[in-house]
């Protein structure tokens, strides 16, 4: 169900001005997009050109910036207002910009999000539930829902917060000109996507000469799929089950930490500090950091997808505070290497 938060105190001040937003739009490796419509029914969209703003300002534009977070951090300090999401589930912050009248469409997104009122006002219309049926605009460029009837209406000023469930349809219009949205997306990955990652990882392990074996009863010519080629087959579903609670741990910590990774991670730029253990260090927020605690001293931490065995402390230190100092270990200095946790350059 949705959920609307009123006059909450989350800190708006970390999060760049409408100056600073089309900044971060011009910089290499930003992406932003543009989009508009004619008639308020069919959408377009610019992709990475926010240049072209000054050509669309008849036609309603809004503009929207991805991952602000990695590009200005002190937006990541808007997440101390959100303690109970946990860390990995985070995917990124969203903002955007539109004056009076301006839209994206009624729509709907495959994950949850959190629509947070930056500046100006903005109207949003929301359902409690999934459309039962749910036809899309013909010739749209994006997918817009075709004549959408909400179920509930409400004008979000700067603090109110509206929480959106995957596939619920909602539709934002801005009713101010200086409307200023930030949207924070959480990563929710599908079943199939879950199931494939931990059977590509599982059949990874399996030797290649494990085949399948004929069991031969009978002399006549038989094509069938029968009792044996049934059994094979479940035989190979049940191993799955009969993990332990560590192994299926391990599958679902590589796969959440290294689904939708910045693809340039590994070739970020990253000034080392001549003194680490007198400097503070954070969590790069390119990277995805979770763990799962095997005994009563020792954890696994999960990085990008990679696996680190380290005790509880450390995978506490780094994965439950916002910074954290120093701490002479070999895992500490390979997430150094690594570039999944940064100093803190004041």
């Amino acid at each position: 169900m949705p959920y609307l938060f009123t006059n909450t105190s989350v800190d708006l001040s970390c999060l760049p001005s409408i100056e600073r937003l089309f900044e971060l739009a011009n910089q290499e490796g930003v992406q932003s997009r543009i989009v508009y419509s004619e008639d308020d029914i069919h959408y377009q969209a610019i992709y990475d050109e926010p240049d072209a703003w000054e050509e669309l300002t008849q036609q309603k534009p809004t503009l929207l910036v991805s991952d602000i977070e990695k590009w200005h951090p002190p937006a990541m300090q808007l997440m101390d207002g959100f303690p109970f999401i946990k860390s990995w589930r985070f995917d990124d912050l969203m903002m955007s910009f539109a004056p009076k009248d301006a839209s994206v469409g009624a729509h709907t997104d495959h994950y949850d999000v959190f629509l947070v009122q930056v500046k100006g006002t903005r109207k949003w219309s929301y359902d409690n539930q999934p459309l039962a049926e749910c036809t899309l605009v013909e010739d749209s460029e994006l997918a817009v829902i075709n004549d959408y009837k909400a179920q509930n209406t409400f004008e979000l000023k700067p603090g109110d917060i509206l929480y959106i469930p995957p596939e619920i349809p909602h539709h934002g219009i801005s009713t101010s000109d200086d409307c200023v949205t930030c949207s924070i997306g959480l990563r929710a990955p599908s079943k199939a996507e879950l199931l494939m990652a931990v059977t590509e990882y599982i059949t990874q392990q399996i030797p290649a000469n494990d085949r399948f074996k004929d069991h031969v009863i009978s002399n006549h010519s038989d094509a069938s799929i029968g009792q044996h080629e049934i059994n094979f087959l479940r035989q190979q579903l049940q191993s799955l089950g009969q993990a332990d609670d560590q192994q299926l741990a391990e599958y679902f910590g590589r796969f959440v930490t290294g689904y939708r990774l910045w693809e340039e991670f590994d070739e970020l730029e990253v000034a080392m500090p001549q003194k680490p253990e007198s400097t503070r260090w954070q969590k790069n927020t390119f990277a995805v950091l979770t763990y799962h605690v095997n005994s009563p001293t020792q954890a696994t931490l999960y990085v990008n997808g990679e696996v680190f065995e380290t005790h509880i402390e450390l995978a506490e230190h780094i994965c439950n505070q916002p910074d954290f100092n120093y701490i002479d270990d070999k895992v500490f200095r390979q997430l150094i290497e690594m570039h999944a946790i940064i100093p803190i350059i004041s």
